[in-house]
């Protein structure tokens, strides 16, 4: 099997699906639909972990648990995804990975706001109702 077709296998995705890259609004998602696009994302997330060989300093196993992570890794796959379409430019996997590296600082910077670690998980504060906004 190719490169691709191992890949397409991992992420439990149909040829069909490298298609249409998926932008997810996450505020707008009811909880079943929540628990769909994190499971979709943790699915690319582990490949990304793995290919790359990133450690919990890029990102913790409880990244899931922390919406800065989950936004900025979402952007990421939505952006990964469309630069490797059949239709794609050749330099865009280059975009990419330009783009990789300043998305792993942020990651890096945010989960080290965090505290979070390999082993433990530090649950953020409930935001201040006042600030929210619709």
């Amino acid at each position: 099997m190719t490169t691709e077709h191992d890949l397409i296998r991992a992420l439990s995705l149909n040829a069909g699906d490298l298609a249409d890259p998926l932008v997810v609004r996450w505020k707008d998602l009811d909880p079943d639909a929540t628990t769909e696009e994190l499971e979709r994302l943790r699915n690319w997330v582990d490949w990304l972990h793995t290919r790359y060989r990133l450690d919990h300093k890029v990102f913790p196993p409880c990244w899931s648990e922390h919406g800065s992570l989950v936004e900025e890794l979402s952007a990421l796959r939505t952006l990964w995804e469309a630069c490797y379409l059949d239709d794609a430019s050749p330099s865009d996997p280059i975009t990419f990975h330009r783009d990789l590296e300043p998305a792993m600082r942020r990651l890096r910077e945010w989960t080290s706001r965090l505290g979070c670690t390999r082993t433990a998980h530090r649950p953020e504060p409930d935001p201040d109702p006042d600030l929210a906004s619709d």
